[in-house]
């Protein structure tokens, strides 16, 4: 579905008041988003797909905070353990990775519209300029590509994949991503070596105004700064690791010492955890356990959905907000329009 029809297709059905009724259908559920990032420029639509930009993210918190109670994620845990009754409508948001723009760009209009936040850092990023999430260095490799040409070696098979123009180089990246995050990081890192010998020339990820904005991440200050004004920070690992993946010795440097560290700068709990990627698929009983003994009161997955009091509280449910022109298909997301469309048309590519 091309863009313009989306947007004609949520539009109307904004028109019929289908959010509304949609929203009332889960008034009693509790209602979590996910950001990554929030841009005042950012022309670059592959680049900044995970990104919403300023104007569409104030629209959103705008919409938010007059149709909901948004509530510090430390306030709905502690209800749901309790079992003690949220308000109607009760949401939160949160953000992925630590990414600078959230303190430049997110906090401000979060500021200006009283609306608190958690944010789960990626913690061996955090005060490293020029540090990046490995799957952003995977984007940067092969869309600075100057070869037609790309060889993987997937499950023991020699696979080619064509970036010679711009759409080649978006399907390469998302195939090649998809398959190094089921890798440990030890294969992943070799893995994005091979590629790297494969491209004849350096790699400037920070080189413009744009690609800062968008790439660089929080330092201690801005993360202190922000927890004294209505901003939690949980752990979102050291590394960005799939933990699903990981040994139990590797899992547990993760998660052990990346809490030690946001304890440590803040001087405060680090009560809750954010699985990298967090589908289904990417986290399991072994590391839910190791999740309760390391003391994370809570952990978020992306898996689409809302909360109750019966909810696992180390698998709660989050709606992913991604870049769109669209306010309409943002109200279908969180109103579980969306949700509903995908169970309809399971095989439909994503409206």
């Amino acid at each position: 579905m091309t863009a313009v029809i989306k947007h004609a297709f949520y539009g109307a059905l904004r028109h019929g008041r289908i959010y509304h009724i949609a929203r009332q259908k889960h008034k009693q559920d509790v209602l979590i988003l996910t950001y990554h990032g929030v841009l005042k420029n950012g022309s670059n639509a592959y680049v900044n797909r995970n990104c919403v930009s300023a104007e569409m993210f104030e629209q959103q918190m705008r919409w938010l905070k007059q149709y909901y109670t948004v509530l510090p994620l430390s306030e709905i845990v502690d209800a749901f353990r309790n079992r003690k009754p949220l308000p109607e409508y009760t949401a939160a948001v949160t953000f992925d990775d630590g990414f600078r723009n959230n303190f430049t760009v997110a906090f401000p209009i979060m500021v200006r519209h009283n609306i608190p936040a958690t944010i789960f850092l990626t913690t061996d990023m955090i005060g490293q300029p020029g540090a990046r999430l490995w799957t952003e260095h995977v984007d940067t490799i092969i869309f600075s590509a100057n070869v037609r040409r790309l060889q993987v070696q997937m499950n023991g098979t020699l696979t080619e994949f064509d970036v010679s123009n711009q759409q080649a180089k978006i399907e390469a990246s998302d195939r090649i991503r998809v398959f190094l995050k089921t890798l440990n990081p030890g294969e992943r890192a070799r893995h994005i070596l091979a590629l790297e010998r494969q491209v004849d020339r350096s790699f400037n990820f920070l080189d413009d105004d744009e690609s800062k904005e968008r790439y660089e991440f929080l330092n201690w200050d801005e993360v202190r700064l922000m927890s004294e004004h209505q901003v939690e920070f949980g752990s979102h690992t050291r590394t960005h690791s799939i933990i699903a993946h990981l040994s139990p010795a590797e899992l547990e440097k993760e998660l052990f010492e990346s809490k030690q560290k946001i304890e440590q700068e803040l001087q405060r709990p680090c009560r809750f955890f954010s699985y990298p990627n967090g589908t289904a698929r990417d986290f399991s009983r072994r590391d839910q356990t190791m999740l309760r003994e390391a003391g994370y009161e809570a952990a978020l997955s992306q898996i689409y959905g809302f909360n109750t009091a019966d909810t696992d509280r180390y698998a709660l449910r989050r709606i992913n907000i991604v870049r769109s022109p669209s306010f309409s298909y943002f109200q279908a997301k969180v109103t579980g329009v969306w949700g509903d469309i995908k169970k309809l048309a399971e095989k439909v590519p994503e409206f």
